[in-house]
């Protein structure tokens, strides 16, 4: 068990996470990473409407994406609470590096096509889903409870801080040397992860278990659904994930270029505003260890998440549309911290993957879900299906919060040990 370390002044006790060398590690691998990654999440979209002009069809990069990644994400947190993590990180790792490999000299030789496109996706995303939750489940082995908010701020902020900096770079690199170019730079970050974990001396073999992975899912499922706190955390991300996620990410281009005339330096671009938004975020909530609040934080955010996005919907003028793109990257970023910040202090060690490869089914239903809005897009306009979706998911947010003392109260159990925790 970690213990904290002394307090100290300066930028380490502001990020006190730091202070443990293993996290360190980790997290420099992880920002790195995740700069690149920006140059792969560009790509794929790019690639994708240049065969096609069809908001359904650039939807089924998200289907592809998110069936991979729902097939495949419980089995994943099965095994990151089975498994040694920092090994199972090394193969996930391993192997995204050889999928988007093949798929650069495909691109590059110009040998594949739509649906070879969408089957390597497939397979990419099925490597993420077991990456995500091993990777989640592994930070608080890594710092103890105390530090637990500060390090998942941190490594959020590493994985998505490169939205602030690196979308003009991505749209300059596909502008320059084109889809298949970006994809290849993208293969530095799964690279650079794969040393860092190699040199973590963290070694996180769980008990062994007679459990089949199957039951060891279910039990995870029983035990996440029998905490009502945890459950509506849960909920709640899945209610961004499948009615708010889909339009800011794979459905984006579309709304980019058809809605605000925009090219791919100018999608880039306001990709690079709502990163500047998530650094609010991430610089506000990583600098504070304030569990109290992380209740508050998640409804707040969720709820400003859903209004942003009704405004970005509504108007036309590209001021206002990137302003409303801002704060809308700053309230997803602010619910991200939070919620993952909360579970991870009020799950017990032994359910942590499995609980977070529930949080990733979310992940996988916004993907899925951008072929249907994307095909009521089709139908209706995208004009009119954005703030109608982004309205919906405001309410299914506000009611319960305003119902339930539950929903009102999710960060208590942060305030008892996890052994207190664990008996409500």
């Amino acid at each position: 068990m970690l213990t904290a370390q002394p307090e100290l002044s300066g930028w380490r006790g502001r990020f006190p996470a730091l202070q443990h060398r293993d996290f360190r590690i980790l997290w420099f691998g992880m920002f790195f990473s995740s700069a690149t990654m920006m140059f792969q999440f560009y790509a794929q979209g790019w690639f994708i409407l240049g065969m096609t002009s069809s908001a359904a069809l650039l939807g089924l990069l998200g289907v592809s994406r998110g069936t991979g990644m729902l097939v495949f994400s419980l089995y994943g947190g099965a095994l990151a609470d089975r498994m040694d993590r920092r090994t199972l990180l090394i193969v996930t790792q391993s192997a995204a590096f050889v999928i988007y490999g093949v798929l650069s000299v495909l691109v590059i030789t110009d040998h594949v096509g739509l649906w070879l496109a969408f089957g390597l996706i497939f397979l990419s995303a099925s490597v993420e889903s077991m990456d995500a939750p091993t990777r989640q489940a592994l930070v608080p082995l890594l710092v103890p409870r105390e530090h637990l908010p500060n390090a998942v701020a941190l490594f959020i902020a590493a994985q998505i801080s490169a939205y602030a900096f690196l979308p003009p770079m991505a749209g300059l690199a596909i502008e320059t040397i084109g889809t298949g170019g970006a994809f290849a730079i993208s293969l530095i970050g799964h690279a650079v992860v794969v040393g860092a974990l190699l040199t973590l001396k963290v070694r996180a073999m769980p008990p062994a278990s007679a459990q089949s992975v199957v039951r060891s899912v279910g039990d995870g499922i029983r035990y996440a659904a029998g905490r009502q706190r945890v459950l509506w955390v849960l909920v709640f991300g899945i209610f961004v994930g499948v009615l708010g996620f889909p339009i800011i990410s794979t459905l984006a281009p579309y709304w980019m270029k058809n809605e605000l005339g925009l090219g791919a330096g100018g999608w880039t671009l306001m990709g690079w505003i709502w990163g500047l938004g998530t650094v609010v975020s991430t610089v506000t909530l990583s600098t504070r260890n304030t569990p109290r609040h992380l209740g508050r934080i998640i409804i707040g955010a969720t709820t400003g998440f859903g209004l942003t996005l009704v405004v970005f919907g509504l108007t036309r003028s590209l001021p206002l549309a990137a302003a409303a793109w801002c704060l809308n990257g700053t309230f997803f970023t602010a619910n991200m911290i939070a919620s993952t910040s909360l579970l991870q202090m009020i799950v017990e060690n032994q359910y942590m993957g499995r609980v977070m490869s529930l949080r990733g089914i979310s992940s996988s239903l916004n993907q899925i879900a951008a072929a249907p809005l994307g095909a009521v897009a089709d139908w209706v306009g995208m004009s009119r299906m954005v703030p109608a979706v982004a309205t919906l998911l405001t309410m299914l947010i506000i009611t319960p919060a305003a119902a339930s003392k539950t929903v009102r109260t999710l960060d208590a159990e942060a305030q008892k040990p996890l052994e207190d925790a664990a008996a409500t």
